[in-house]
């Protein structure tokens, strides 16, 4: 894993670079970051408190989408909780609204700010997996270095936006882990199983949203289709 001050130095060298954020969304994130929301590499987030009155507001508001999302968070925490990593559901503005962790792995994950409560917005966090996946409007991962502060190379992120019924973005999934020894390979893994959740979240919205009509597949389609977005 690179040094706090080695990372900040790639990062300053990128943001001075003219053309890097034409050829990589990543340097496009990073300049985001730093042009748009004002934020130091080598600072803090601007927001790494938990805020109980946001959460309380987000829970309330998302209370349809955490109904139906919870049993899935449930089985996806059940098929990789085991391997340390930690399932969140945010809003769509990046606030944390619900969370998997195991006992051994809660206080670490509270310590980075993976917790219910916590903003993880591009705006508050800079380039990080939930905000980045919100900005871009798509599914990604953020590995390690691939994270715009300093504080947060030691994680990875994967990520995948959840479009409501009538196509606007209303949630990110998320799974996260400070694992030293979690590999790229091993990601990429984990963002097929967020992707594949996130559409399953998605189809079941609409079909509630639409519960006396009936919904016509093409032949062939997932049945976890993701809904009108078609993203």
């Amino acid at each position: 894993m690179a040094k706090p001050d080695d990372h900040v130095e790639r990062v300053i060298g990128t943001l001075n670079s003219g053309s890097a954020a034409a050829r990589s969304r990543l340097a496009a994130s990073w300049q985001r970051s730093w042009l748009k929301h004002g934020i130091d590499p080598g600072g803090t987030a601007a927001s790494s408190a938990l805020d109980g009155d946001r959460l309380r507001e987000g829970r309330e508001a998302l209370a349809h989408v955490l109904a139906v999302a919870a049993p899935k968070l449930d089985d996806l925490y059940a098929m990789i909780g085991h391997c340390g990593c930690g399932i969140l559901l945010t809003d769509a503005k990046g606030l944390v609204i619900d969370a998997r962790a195991g006992a051994a792995d809660a206080e670490v994950f509270r310590a980075w700010g993976l917790a219910p409560g916590a903003d993880w917005s591009e705006a508050a966090q800079g380039t990080n997996g939930i905000g980045t996946s919100i900005a871009e409007e798509r599914a990604l991962t953020i590995h390690r270095d691939q994270h715009y502060l300093a504080q947060n190379i030691g994680m990875s992120c994967i990520d995948a936006p959840v479009f409501g019924p009538d196509g606007g973005l209303i949630a990110a999934l998320d799974v996260s882990s400070a694992r030293a020894d979690q590999t790229e390979g091993f990601n990429r893994l984990i963002e097929a199983m967020v992707t594949r959740v996130a559409q399953a979240i998605e189809a079941d919205l609409f079909r509630n949203a639409f519960p006396r009509h009936r919904i016509v597949l093409a032949a062939g389609a997932d049945p976890g289709w993701r809904g009108p977005s078609g993203r």
